[in-house]
C-alpha cells in the first residue's frame, strides 16, 4: 500500500530508517522503504550499506544525480500506490506519524505534513538555518494552507503515484534551490491542490552558517533558470517568489541599481553578522535581496 522514498546524501540514516521500520511494521499495511545514495562520501556509503531490514531497498548511484531526478527514480522504483517522500535528515518526533498518513491515503491525494526543528540550538555557528528554520518553516498547517501549494515542500508529503506520474518533478532543474516551490506550481498547473496536516518530521541535519549562506546563494542562482522557465511557458514567476516580486517593485521605482551598488558596498558588514552567533534574518533578507539584484 504505503512506499517511503528517501533520498540519501552524506547522512546516516541508520536511526530513521529503524524508527520508519518500526512504525511501519506496527501498522500492519503492505510497505516497502525504498532508498537512493546519491553518491555520498564513502564514510557514509559504508554505514549505510550495512542497514539491513526486511522489505527495504537500498540502491546507491556511482554519479549524483541532483535532487529533481532522484526522487522522479525513487517513485519509478516504488510499487505501491502511494509514495511518501522523507528528507534523509529527518527524525520522526511522533509515534502517530505513519498511522496519520495512512488515514488520508485516498485517490489524487498529495498532502505535506511540515517540518519543526529542535527547541534548543547547542552549536552557535549552526544559528542562521536553525533560526529561519524556526521561524520561515516551521509553519502550522493552519498557516500553510492559506497558499496551499506554495506552501508544499519535499521533505515530507504523501501523495497518490497517479498525481506523482503526471507531474514529476522537472529534472532541467539540477542545482539546488526551489524544485520543490516548481513541483507546487506545477500541481496547481495539474488542477491537483495540496494539503496541509501537522504531522511534521523534525529537521536534524543542520548547515553550519557558512554553508547554508553558500546554498542561499546556490538556491538564487537556480531561481533564475526557474523563472526564466516560467516565462517561458507564459507563467508570471512573481506569483509565487516573493524575492521577485521585491526586485521587480525596486526596478518599478528605479532603485534596482543602487541596491545592486549598496549590496556590493555593504556585502562584508552583512556577511560579517550571519556568519555570528547572532545573525539577524532582517540582514538576511536584506542580503538575499541584494544577492539576487546582483544576479539578474
Amino acid at each position: 500500500m504505503l512506499s517511503v522514498c528517501i533520498p540519501v546524501y552524506n547522512y546516516d540514516v541508520s536511526r530513521l530508517l529503524e524508527a520508519l521500520h518500526r512504525l511501519l511494521t506496527a501498522s500492519g499495511i503492505p510497505f516497502e522503504i525504498v532508498w537512493i545514495d546519491d553518491a555520498s562520501l564513502p564514510e557514509f556509503r559504508e554505514k549505510n550499506r550495512l542497514i539491513r531490514q526486511s522489505n527495504t531497498i537500498y540502491i546507491p548511484l556511482e554519479q549524483n544525480i541532483g535532487r529533481a531526478k532522484i526522487r522522479n527514480l525513487l517513485a519509478a522504483k516504488a510499487r505501491y500506490p502511494y509514495l511518501l517522500f522523507m528528507d534523509c535528515d529527518s527524525a520522526i518526533p511522533s509515534d502517530m506519524y505513519i498511522a496519520q498518513y495512512i488515514d488520508i491515503c485516498q485517490p489524487n491525494i498529495v498532502c505535506y505534513g511540515g517540518c519543526i526543528y529542535e527547541k534548543e540550538l547547542k552549536d552557535a555557528s549552526f544559528s542562521l538555518r536553525w533560526k529561519y528554520g524556526r521561524q520561515r518553516e516551521s509553519l502550522t498547517a493552519g498557516q500553510r494552507s492559506n497558499q496551499p501549494n506554495l506552501g508544499f515542500r519535499t521533505n515530507n508529503f504523501l501523495i497518490d503515484r497517479n498525481v506523482f506520474n503526471t507531474v514529476t518533478f522537472n529534472e532541467a532543474i539540477t542545482d539546488y534551490g526551489h524544485e520543490d516551490t516548481l513541483f507546487g506550481i506545477e500541481l496547481e498547473k495539474n488542477g491537483f491542490h495540496v494539503r496541509h496536516i501537522d504531522n511534521p518530521l523534525i529537521h536534524t541535519g543542520l548547515e553550519s552558517n557558512a554553508i547554508f549562506l553558500k546554498k542561499t546563494e546556490s538556491s538564487l542562482t537556480n531561481l533564475l533558470q526557474i523563472a526564466h522557465l516560467l516565462k517561458n511557458n507564459e507563467i508570471d514567476s512573481s506569483r509565487y517568489f516573493r524575492i521577485i516580486q521585491a526586485t521587480e517593485r525596486l526596478k518599478k521605482l528605479r532603485l534596482k541599481a543602487i541596491c545592486t551598488f549598496s549590496f556590493q558596498i555593504f556585502r562584508p558588514v552583512l556577511i560579517k553578522n550571519l556568519l555570528g552567533k547572532h545573525p539577524s534574518l532582517l540582514l538576511f533578507d536584506c542580503y538575499r535581496v541584494g544577492f539576487f539584484c546582483s544576479i539578474q
